[in-house]
């Protein structure tokens, strides 16, 4: 097996935590109607049963975040998988809605661990010129998953307990994570900061060239040397010299999330409805998001490098600006457009929102994180950065139903809100992402001296 087959592979088989990440978060999307023929919850216990996904998410990184740089990458992966497997037997074989939601939460769990450590893991495996390709991976398996999910509830949903169909449709990739993680190396990063350093150099002579390995293996030892009177803690995390990449962390996933990504990726069906009210037109609407998600993700990975991290940004913004506006001018006009125009409008401009988040914010939020911080705190700082996400998808998550109910929602001002913090991502990327395309993990880190 070459070098970059054995990129790819390792990619692939990590990246399988993203597939779980997408299903999981995805699949209740598609299970809630069966669920409530079998349970009849109330819209309160509904919400548990949807938000203990995200609360489980905002867990994991506090597990996470210690124990990758204890632990390892690799280990606290396998361990995530074997969270998953047991995530998946507990949902569908659950008596009631309290085992659904206790077996939720442990999904929710597992999927906060892997949002921080799998992208963390690529990076450091991957080389400077195929970093922000590989680490987009993770968000391909997401869209992936996510659409899987549309799909295996399109075929479940008529089944007497498909949701049951469709959670054990989980099962299968948590054990794929687990048996593939068990064959794919450490991180040769994380085995020098270690002291291990002939394990490291055997890694990266598999992944790199041997000059190439040697000097990599070199610049590390002395990045580490430099910042061992520096100790891994929430006061390194906070300090003045990490002011920016703190800020970075906390502001992409920000305007990520109150970009009302999972507005659509919760709620599109019931968004579709508005212009197809009748049949399955709206859910199968839906799947075309999931599809087009995971096809403009592949542009994403191809361009990523290429092109830079600043220029797809700035380029996602406007766009999902553009759209979001569009949007939200459907719901507007509504009593104006006639049907044909509005259905253009609405689900033109969802479609195309899709596509600038996914080569843009969806990403590059992954990315930065696992790229801005030191070896010494990467694990714990990329945990925190993943907690973010969680803290904010679960507030769009929350407060979208709420807004849809009221006049924000009929007269498409939600999505002006939306537009509005996408505008202002624009001042964030100018001022303070900066570009780290070409850069080793080692020369971003010799910036914050």
């Amino acid at each position: 097996m070459n070098k970059n087959t054995l990129l790819y592979f390792i990619a692939a088989v990590a990246a399988t935590g993203g597939l779980l990440f997408g299903f999981d978060t995805g699949v209740i999307n598609v299970a809630l109607p069966s669920l409530r023929e079998r349970f009849n919850p109330s819209p309160e216990t509904e919400g548990w049963i949807v938000g203990a996904v995200l609360a489980g998410g905002m867990l994991g990184p506090f597990i996470s975040g210690p124990l990758t740089d204890v632990l390892g990458r690799k280990k606290i992966n396998i361990v995530a998988s074997l969270v998953f497997v047991l995530g998946s037997i507990i949902t569908a074989i659950a008596p009631s809605i309290t085992f659904l939601i206790i077996g939720r939460l442990f999904l929710g769990l597992a999927i906060g661990i892997v949002a921080s450590t799998v992208p963390l893991y690529l990076a450091e495996i991957a080389p400077t010129n195929m970093r922000g390709q590989l680490v987009t991976f993770f968000q391909l398996a997401i869209t992936l998953g996510i659409l899987l999910s549309y799909v295996v509830g399109y075929f479940f949903a008529e089944h007497e307990d498909g949701w049951r169909s469709m959670f054990w449709a989980g099962f299968v990739p948590a054990a794929i994570l687990f048996l593939g993680m068990l064959f794919v190396p450490e991180s040769p990063r994380w085995l020098i900061s270690k002291g291990r350093d002939a394990e490291a150099l055997e890694v990266l002579n598999r992944l790199r060239e041997p000059e190439q390995a040697q000097q990599e293996l070199s610049h590390t030892k002395r990045i580490i040397e430099s910042e061992k009177h520096n100790k891994a803690s929430w006061k390194m995390l906070f300090s003045k010299r990490l002011r920016i990449p703190l800020f970075i962390a906390v502001g992409i996933f920000f305007i990520q999330q109150f970009s009302g990504i999972n507005a659509i990726i919760y709620f599109s069906t019931d968004i579709f409805k508005n212009v197809f009210p009748e049949g399955n037109t709206a859910a199968l609407a839906t799947v075309g998001v999931g599809v087009t998600n995971s096809i403009a993700t592949v542009f994403a990975i191809m361009f990523l490098d290429k092109w830079g991290r600043k220029p797809l940004l700035y380029t996602g913004l406007i766009g999902t600006a553009i759209c979001l506006s569009t949007v939200g001018l459907a719901f507007f006009l509504k009593d104006s457009l006639n049907t044909g125009l509005q259905q253009f409008m609405l689900v033109g401009g969802v479609y195309t929102y899709i596509i600038f988040f996914a080569i843009s914010l969806g990403p590059l939020g992954w990315l930065l994180i696992s790229e801005i911080y030191p070896l010494k705190i990467r694990g714990f700082a990329s945990s925190m950065g993943s907690f973010n996400h969680w803290v904010f998808d679960f507030c769009v998550a929350y407060t979208f139903p709420i807004m849809a109910a009221t006049s924000l929602g009929t007269n498409g001002g939600i999505f002006g809100i939306y537009a509005v913090v996408v505008v202002l991502g624009l001042l964030f990327a100018r001022f303070v992402v900066f570009e780290t395309k070409g850069m080793s993990l080692e020369d971003i880190e010799e910036k914050w001296k």
